[in-house]
């Protein structure tokens, strides 16, 4: 039992001694709750384990164009490793959220036609040289290459959905702060540019993963092995980055697995015949990077496995229908064979939308797919309540119900922070309010006080994508037995637009 362990921009992780005092808090915390799991099936007592599902960003990692691992990273990810190490805590990686921009900006300069998706002559291939860049399929956020709705019709996807796009009017041109070729470090864009804030909040992000960016780029690196240009130029990277990862399990005890991508996300939209094949590339893209894993025979590390959103098939129609593009026989052997060796792990989410079911009811479908892929353990590796002690009702129901690990979103230090999640503002920024509200208002007397600490690098984490709605001092409050959790179907959060969107965690009210 544990929580996620996630800061979502530089520096990536908390300063040393925060980390250290985490780490104590949660193994002392496991000891202190009433709560004892089931015994094994002939009886044996089953002792609590403390874990985090630790946030590891390829963009971090990576930092420049290639495979080499950044050894200024490598170094505090290992630093913090050893820190819940030290007190017993066990902790699983997880890796492939944080893509590098170098990765977009290299199918960006290949693109082709906007009907690229579509067009057998010039898909994937870049040689369409003779195309207006205002033409070319967008990969990327610059001034030549607008954030777009995939509908192509902003004003439609906001009154249909909330899916349109909104820009800042405090930028003369919105689109240029820290885009390639514009200013500033690109890697910072999605801390600093005010427009992309505005559509990367909590209550606003499906605005970000289902532009025409994220549509276009996403089928791009789930089929990347199978296109020699973008094999160099994303998946030997990614296999690189997973080897990294698995050699940290090889010299830390307390590392459990290495979890390739963090809720993968859908793509190839407006087109269905790409998105309606998405489920069956999202497995085989893991089972590709499995398959590189394997050339490596010293590689034994346990990997841990998700698909769109980190559903399981059956949690509600849109998932269903997603999942009748089924697993490619390749693929499942790779999944079954992992499993026979005890090397595999199905990790899934709980969030309303997308699933339609009840808690109990995910983790019973979840069970029922592990079946297909060999029996490997299931990972509850997210899900959202509102308060600590709501997290830590679920978390022994979620054990009772038969989980091998559940990890709640999210364990952050607030006490540090001064904020519900893994970032922080200086007193400049904070005695002016937030800078961007969870509905992506832009407040720009606190904005203006925040860009300064971006543009000299001095900000801590970012409140981007989710990244709120963090509790600590979770694990001493799990009772002996769970309180008010039933077998319920929770409605969906008020405003929320689509299956589409990225579920709201958190409906807190505007400062």
């Amino acid at each position: 039992m544990g929580g996620n362990y996630v800061v979502k921009a530089a520096p990536y992780f908390p300063p040393l001694d925060i980390v250290q005092k985490n780490a104590k808090a949660m193994a002392q915390g496991a000891k202190a709750m009433a709560y004892t799991p089931p015994p094994t099936a002939d009886g044996t007592p089953r002792p609590v384990v403390p874990c985090v599902r630790l946030g590891v960003l390829m963009e971090a990692a990576i930092p420049k164009r290639g495979t080499d691992i950044d050894p200024s990273y490598a170094s505090k990810l290992e630093a913090v490793i050893r820190a819940f190490k030290d007190e017993d805590a066990a902790a699983t990686t997880n890796g492939g959220e944080g893509y590098p921009y170098w990765v977009m900006e290299d199918f960006q300069n290949r693109a082709g036609c906007c009907c690229e998706q579509c067009c057998c002559c010039c898909c994937f291939a870049g040689t369409w040289s003779s195309c207006p860049e205002t033409c070319r399929t967008s990969y990327l956020v610059n001034p030549n290459h607008p954030l777009k709705c995939f509908l192509g019709c902003n004003w439609l996807a906001d009154l249909c959905c909330c899916l349109g796009i909104h820009t800042y009017s405090g930028d003369p041109d919105p689109w240029k702060p820290y885009a390639v070729g514009g200013e500033g470090n690109p890697a910072l864009m999605n801390v600093g540019n005010a427009s992309i804030r505005m559509n990367n909040t909590d209550n606003k992000w499906g605005s970000l993963i289902t532009s025409a960016q994220v549509q276009n780029l996403v089928p791009r690196l789930y089929n990347s092995a199978n296109n020699a240009a973008d094999r160099a130029v994303f998946f030997e990277p990614f296999v690189a980055f997973a080897k990294f990862l698995c050699s940290l399990w090889d010299k830390y005890e307390n590392v459990v697995a290495v979890e390739l991508m963090n809720e993968p996300i859908i793509g190839g939209l407006p087109n269905l015949c790409i998105t309606g094949t998405i489920w069956r590339q999202i497995l085989s893209f893991q089972a590709d990077v499995m398959e590189e894993l394997d050339k490596d025979p010293s590689i034994k590390c346990p990997i841990a496995i998700a698909n769109w959103s980190s559903t399981v098939e059956g949690e509600s129609c849109f998932v269903s229908l997603l999942a009748c593009a089924g697993t490619s026989t390749k693929a499942m052997q790779r999944f079954q064979a992992y499993a026979q060796q005890n090397r595999l792990l199905l990790s899934f989410h709980y969030y309303i939308p997308p699933s339609t079911s009840s808690f109990i009811e995910v983790i019973d479908l979840a069970k029922k797919n592990a079946i297909k892929l060999g029996r490997p353990p299931i990972f509850f590796s997210e899900f959202w309540e509102g308060s600590a002690q709501s997290f830590a009702n679920y978390l022994a129901k979620a054990v009772d119900e038969g989980v091998n690990a559940v990890t709640y979103w999210q364990y952050a230090d607030s006490d540090f922070t001064g904020q519900p999640g893994s970032y922080k503002y200086p007193e400049s920024v904070t005695s002016l309010g937030d800078p961007v509200s969870a509905w992506g208002t832009i407040n720009t007397p606190a904005w203006d006080a925040y860009s300064i600490t971006v543009a000299d690098g001095t900000f801590f984490g970012g409140d981007i994508t989710g990244g709120g709605g963090a509790q600590m001092n979770v694990l001493e409050l799990v009772p002996a037995e769970p309180q008010n959790v039933g077998a319920e179907r929770r409605s969906w959060p008020t405003g929320h637009p689509t299956p589409l969107h990225k579920p709201i965690r958190r409906n807190m009210p505007e400062k």
